[in-house]
């Protein structure tokens, strides 16, 4: 009766689900689209990796401020206008492409805008979601959610591969901009979704009380910067992926989009599995083997030059990011009170965002002075030492 796909029952749920996972799919196609492009404008490793700094970086800046403005004004209205918003720079960016107008500094921007629009709507879709089910298919619709996020990272590269070459970037970021149609329909026609405000005078102190709460809680604060510390280590891969393609394994966009896909493929494979693993092992042996086998698969990427040896590796890879990032979470999530819930979910996008908008930028600059197979070997040898010196520095000691 409550199996994992009960909440697609729920007409309304079932309508906002297609409409983000289309969304999803749409916003894979640019991030995988806009690395690309980077490269046919500069042969700089630099700015390749300042694409996906500029993605992650508003998600670092407004994170907090989003989850409490989520509570301040009517949220249907707040992912109607975020959408139009992301919509419109999208067609920008491919009418700038499409004209010949569009320059390193103009996607960089342009990716920023995206982002900005993007991350003030989040907070409002994770609030939204309990609105829309009952309490006993809450954890299934909040792992949909995490489903058609794993899917779009499988396909949407891919797609976006496959239409650079059979056309050119500009057709991908107007694909995205329609991408956001769907959204905006689905919250003007649904009415059930409610508004919901709070006092705006005090969301400095709301949000204030939460930090407090989390940096106060030795459990919360090991597990937020254990977040930060393993996406911005395994960020490399988003960061010289599109080199790796080119240099190391000569292949055009559409082999950049698969080898991106397999990052997807990976993690969607494990989300099945992943509640008997933890049902069965504690967190710190699961991100302690998850990190070791992520290692290893990155340093055999560094080395091969087969496009198959690579997209398992990817694979492999996806899932292990997958195992660490949902097992990290889930702990933190579980472990914040219901009435800090919010701001908490906030706080740990945060601290996703700050990893991974300082590891694309580092693991861009490592890259422009030691070649992206150094770079890459480099990682997975940082990666093994943050494993063994967060297992005792930041403690988690919870047991599942």
């Amino acid at each position: 009766m409550h199996g994992p796909w009960s909440p697609l029952s729920i007409r309304v749920f079932r309508a906002l689900w297609i409409a983000g996972l289309v969304s999803n799919i749409g916003t894979f196609m640019h991030i995988a689209a806009a690395a690309w492009t980077m490269t046919t404008l500069s042969d700089s490793p630099t700015l390749v990796g300042l694409v996906q700094t500029a993605w992650a970086v508003p998600g670092f800046l407004l994170a907090l401020y989003a989850g409490a403005f989520a509570d301040m004004v009517d949220r249907r209205r707040l992912i109607s206008v975020a959408s139009l918003l992301a919509l419109v720079i999208a067609v920008s960016l491919a009418m700038l492409q499409w004209s010949g107008g569009l320059t390193a500094e103009l996607l960089i921007l342009g990716t920023f805008l995206e982002s900005v629009a993007l991350t003030l709507s989040a907070p409002a879709f994770m609030a939204i979601t309990p609105e829309l089910v009952d309490a006993l298919r809450l954890p299934q619709a909040i792992g949909l959610d995490a489903v058609s996020r794993n899917i779009a990272q499988s396909i949407g590269p891919a797609f976006a591969g496959a239409i650079i070459a059979a056309i050119n970037p500009g057709a991908v970021f107007a694909l995205n901009a329609i991408s956001f149609v769907g959204i905006v329909v689905v919250m003007q026609t649904n009415k059930s979704i409610n508004k919901n405000s709070t006092d705006r005078a005090a969301i400095n102190e709301v949000i204030k009380n939460g930090i407090k709460h989390v940096v106060g809680t030795r459990l919360l604060r090991n597990l937020a910067l254990r977040l930060a510390i393993m996406l911005g280590v395994t960020s490399v891969l988003t960061s010289v992926l599109p080199i790796v393609a080119k240099q190391s394994l000569g292949v055009a966009s559409s082999g950049y989009g698969l080898l991106s896909g397999a990052l997807g493929i990976g993690s969607v494979t494990v989300v099945w599995v992943l509640p008997r693993i933890r049902a069965q092992y504690s967190v710190e042996s699961i991100t302690m083997f998850s990190a070791g086998i992520w290692s290893a698969s990155t340093a055999v990427l560094a080395s091969t030059t087969s496009m198959l040896v690579a997209f398992l590796a990817l694979v492999i890879c996806g899932a292990c990011m997958m195992a660490m990032l949902n097992t990290i979470f889930s702990a933190f999530m579980v472990q914040l009170p219901n009435e800090l819930r919010g701001r908490g979910s906030s706080l740990a996008m945060l601290m996703v965002w700050l990893g991974i908008a300082i590891g694309t930028f580092v693991w861009g600059a490592t890259t422009s002075i030691v070649g992206v197979g150094d770079a890459l070997v480099i990682s997975a040898f940082v990666n093994l030492v943050f494993a063994i010196v967060n297992r005792f520095a930041l403690r988690i000691t919870i047991l599942h």
